[in-house]
């Protein structure tokens, strides 16, 4: 037997063993990950039936990959057909001329037989790179998430076109490496199939991820070999859904007509490398996930977001001075403070002692989400970076940034203040105390003071080496205040000359580290300021 054919099996053996000890095998009649609306992308059904209750999104995917289809009166098979959800409602909302399930696993069709007793619906245990129907026999193939981890993916759709009858109907949806999804298109042409809807639903996908109860995996997790469980189910935050999220791997919906007879010579190759493709996009996104966590320890961008807003903060200070801001934002806003190396969770690594250097680390970070409105918000040293950062997206050709915020800062043209007045001294420990955010424990400890200085040094080297007289194509908001004894109104003001765009300078009540001590105050000017842009700018149309 295949030694990959045996593999799925013991992996599905695996997870209906799970359900049945957390107590949900009755329930868990969907294995597909759901599909939920994204505003400003199309959908093609109406929202699900309320009585769809939990499988709701589950039920939606399905809609979602039948689309327009007319099944009244046709055969249709539903090919990896898991534990019966997607039969079960097709059954209930079309009327077929006959069902047939075909998948690998018994304990799939053992719980489809289960949840489909007393429907007319064949049920068989099947090898899908084999199918066991004759030729011209259905009029309906359907094909959701199953395909992944076939062996040999070219025999599966030769069967698929040997199967259909003239003028039959593939559906299609699974996951695909970007850089494949050309060769599967054409493909499927050279197979003699007609493409008839072609779409691209990973933002769809992702969203229905991220409303599905992290209680559920919290409980199959503890089963015994459910260690790849989150990226199986594609958990935000897990390797899998880092690639959907950087658009490395995509999910496709996809609808197919058979017009024509399949070309002589065909490429197997250019299609059977995909599971091994998939495999190392998840590998590199296991470690992309560890990068992120570390430089978001609050939640990093993400492409389901309607607007992403990176927060930087001021010298010496990490993520956490922004603890005050999260609550202030919409729950579809994603608020990522920065966490630069040197600080806090990162204390062990060497600082940056030059912004560019900062700026490039954190750019690739960035890039795969700016198809969606971003925000990069600084405070003091913090909205250098910001701009810097807002500079290089411009360069590289790059969506603008929707607001770039520079909060208590002298524009990047600017001479530095004097830190040493400001803060009485060079002493670090009583720089720290005026900065705050460090535990007593570390003020009173020689070693992690002696890191910390590394980091203020830096951060001081990176102030330092930085000037700029770049004008942004992206509008700036300047915050300035009133009690500020190191930075004052007028050089915060010199932003203005930083933007072609719109400049706005608000003034708020309170000290230089207003963004930490009063975070709910900044935050509120910011989000209202990133509605008025949304408003103004036409980009909820585009979301």
């Amino acid at each position: 037997m295949n030694a990959s054919i045996e593999r799925n099996r013991s992996a599905y053996l695996t997870l209906a063993d799970a359900f049945s000890r957390v107590g949900i095998d009755r329930q868990a009649a969907f294995l597909n990950w759901g599909y939920a609306p994204v505003e400003g992308l199309p959908d093609e059904v109406p929202g699900p039936e309320p009585a769809a209750g939990s499988n709701a999104p589950f039920e939606r995917l399905v809609s979602e990959l039948i689309g327009p289809s007319l099944l009244d009166g046709l055969r249709f098979a539903d090919i990896g057909c898991g534990r019966g959800g997607a039969l079960a409602f097709i059954s209930r909302r079309h009327r077929p001329l006959s069902l047939t399930g075909i998948d690998l696993s018994a304990d799939n069709i053992a719980a489809a037989r289960e949840l489909l007793d007393g429907r007319r619906v064949r049920l068989q245990v099947g090898d899908a790179c084999d199918l066991p129907f004759p030729d011209n026999s259905q009029d309906v193939i359907f094909n959701l998430e199953s395909s992944g981890a076939y062996p040999d993916m070219a025999a599966f759709l030769g069967h698929v076109h040997r199967a259909l009858a003239p003028d039959g109907i593939f559906l299609h949806g699974d996951l695909w490496p970007r850089h494949m999804v050309a060769n599967f298109r054409q493909t499927m042409e050279d197979m003699g199939f007609t493409c008839e809807s072609f779409r691209d639903v990973t933002a769809q996908v992702c969203r229905a991820r991220e409303l599905m109860p992290s209680s559920l995996l919290d409980r199959l997790a503890t089963q015994p070999d459910m260690k790849e469980l989150r990226d199986y189910f594609a958990a935000p935050g897990s390797a899998m859904w880092n690639c959907l999220d950087r658009g490395e791997i995509v999910y496709l919906l996809t609808r197919w007509q058979k017009t024509g007879e399949r070309a002589h010579v065909m490429d197997r190759a250019r299609l059977n490398t995909r599971s091994h493709d998939i495999e190392v996009l998840i590998a590199e996104g296991r470690d992309l996930a560890e990068k992120r966590s570390k430089w978001f320890p609050f939640g990093a961008p993400r492409r389901t977001a309607k607007v992403n807003i990176l927060a930087f903060p001021h010298a010496v200070a990490g993520a956490s001075a922004f603890k005050g801001w999260r609550h202030v934002f919409a729950p579809d806003w994603q608020f990522s403070p920065v966490q630069l190396p040197g600080r806090e969770s990162r204390i062990g690594e060497p600082p940056f002692t030059s912004l560019a250097e900062a700026v490039e680390d954190i750019l690739p970070l960035v890039t795969p989400y700016l198809d969606r409105p971003l925000v990069l918000a600084g405070w003091s040293l913090g909205s250098k970076v910001a701009f810097e950062l807002a500079r290089r997206i411009e360069e590289k050709g790059y969506r603008i940034p929707q607001l770039v915020v520079t909060g208590v800062c002298p524009g990047p043209h600017e001479k530095l203040p004097d830190i040493a007045s400001f803060f009485g001294g060079n002493d670090i420990e009583t720089r720290l105390r005026i900065l705050g955010g460090t535990p007593q424990s570390v003020l009173t400890n020689v070693e992690m003071l002696g890191t910390l200085k590394s980091a203020m040094e830096g951060d001081i080297a990176m102030a330092a080496g930085y000037w700029s007289e770049a004008v942004i194509r992206a509008p700036i908001l300047a915050i300035s205040a009133s009690e500020d004894e190191l930075v004052s109104r007028e050089v915060v003001e010199s932003w203005r000359g930083r933007t072609s765009a719109a400049f706005d300078h608000v003034r708020l009540e309170g000290g230089h580290f207003l963004a930490r001590d009063e975070g709910e105050k900044v935050a509120l000017v910011i989000r209202k300021a990133v509605e008025a842009q949304l408003d103004a700018m036409g980009f909820k149309e585009g979301l």
